[in-house]
């Protein structure tokens, strides 16, 4: 495979590179990511999401990663018991349905193949969003 001079040829490279990459999921037709929404209640100044556990699951995300990004953003204490999240104030399900959307655009959706199929690295200060469907790396903002 290799040269005289024990280099690889470009197309031997080429190939080399092709097969280092992940696999590409293939997808039908119809197949698209539906983004669920929230299952909410509010009992006095407490608002429930019953869901929570699940919807963080179908993200490929931990739980607790994304009640952070949701309690910053609302700017209210919450924690995360039995598959519940109990955030201690008065949001509309609107409000959190609305925050779950940007939470998928910005730390979920592969930016470039717009595939769901990532998770996220954290390396020190920085995190990244790395792409299962077409191997790309991307950088987020740290919450």
């Amino acid at each position: 495979m290799a040269t005289s001079e024990g280099f690889m040829s470009y197309d031997e490279l080429l190939e080399r590179g092709y097969s280092l990459l992940p696999k590409r999921r293939k997808r039908s037709q119809g197949e698209r990511f539906v983004l669920p929404s929230f299952e909410v209640s509010k009992v006095g100044k407490k608002v429930y999401i019953h869901n929570f556990k699940e919807v963080a699951d179908l993200l490929n995300r931990d739980p607790p990663v994304l009640l952070r990004f949701i309690l910053r953003e609302i700017a209210l204490p919450g924690v995360y018991e039995n598959g519940v999240a109990v955030i201690h104030g008065e949001v509309s399900p609107q409000t959190l349905n609305k925050l779950l959307e940007r939470f998928f655009n910005e730390y979920v959706k592969c930016p470039v193949c717009n595939a769901p199929d990532t998770f996220l690295v954290k390396e020190k200060k920085f995190m990244y969003i790395k792409c299962m469907a077409c191997g790309a790396v991307s950088p987020v903002k740290p919450f």
